[in-house]
């Protein structure tokens, strides 16, 4: 009886995610859920994963390092103000991406960037949301979404499940 319990309320989860518009990754050493829209794509080393859209910008990048060994909310946010430089700049010299203020809740950085893409010989409007996650085992999640401007209010909710949903194994 329990195990049909267990079933029904897997299944009710697995709906419940599809009808959000997410799938799950369940890899080796972490899993999370990515848009429903993106294929995932091979993984090379188990401490990352992409997904995305075939000739598209849409990209979900994660990894899991050791970057957030023994980090205080005051380091998390420095981090996060580090990785901001790298979008943009390349080199030391302008993307064309910009950056908004980061948030820091708890253990966790996000923030958003607009830049453009080239698609198709024509310069597209984009936005990423960026994130980095500590977890319990002092490692960090580092993990970027990018997809169109236009698309901006399809895939806004999705990211706070999608940063809800890394979890270290």
């Amino acid at each position: 009886m329990k195990k049909i319990f267990a079933i029904l309320a897997f299944a009710a989860m697995t709906l419940t995610v599809s009808a959000q518009g997410l799938k799950t990754f369940d890899g080796k050493l972490f899993s999370c859920q990515y848009p429903a829209n993106f294929e995932a794509q091979e993984q090379w080393m188990d401490e990352s994963f992409n997904a995305k859209v075939e000739d598209g910008i849409e990209l979900m990048d994660l990894s899991l390092g050791e970057y957030g060994k023994d980090m205080t909310p005051a380091e998390l946010k420095q981090y996060s103000e580090s990785a901001k430089y790298l979008i943009e700049k390349e080199f030391g010299e302008p993307t064309g991406w910009k950056c908004g203020p980061t948030t820091v809740k708890g253990k966790q950085f996000t923030f958003r960037s607009e830049g453009e893409e080239e698609v198709d010989d024509k310069k597209v409007p984009a936005v990423k949301y960026s994130f980095g996650i500590l977890t319990p085992k002092k490692n960090m999640f580092l993990g970027s979404v990018k997809f169109k401007k236009s698309d901006e209010a399809k895939y806004k909710p999705l990211i706070d499940k999608i940063i809800a949903s890394c979890k270290e194994k």
